[in-house]
């Protein structure tokens, strides 16, 4: 993902003043989370926010928050209303590929 063409403002994260124990993240991992807070901020739930949430569970797949918005995304782009969406099928199947990979199961 080509973080330069998003057109967001990467929302940092606030470990406040003087953080207890600061995590040396990857300069990549920190891009990659600034975006995706900014998406969640927003509440955007589009094909950039998943691909967002792919590159963000690559980095870290047990963030439970992540996985929760990826499914939330999931749903927006499914044809019908949030409570009765029409789904893709073959979207799910590869998504589901996609959490065996990372977890590690093929």
């Amino acid at each position: 993902m080509n973080f330069a063409d998003l057109d967001i403002e990467p929302v940092p994260q606030d470990d406040g003043p003087e953080p207890v124990c600061a995590i040396a993240y990857s300069p990549k991992f920190v891009q990659a989370f600034d975006y995706l807070r900014a998406v969640l901020k927003a509440d955007e739930r589009s094909e950039r926010a998943f691909d967002l949430t792919t590159v963000c569970l690559e980095f870290n797949p047990a963030n439970y928050t992540v996985w929760h918005f990826r499914r939330r995304c999931l749903v927006s782009l499914s044809t019908g209303s949030e409570h009765s969406p029409t789904i893709d099928v073959e979207r799910i199947k590869k998504d589901l590929d996609f959490a065996d990979n990372l977890g590690g199961t093929k």
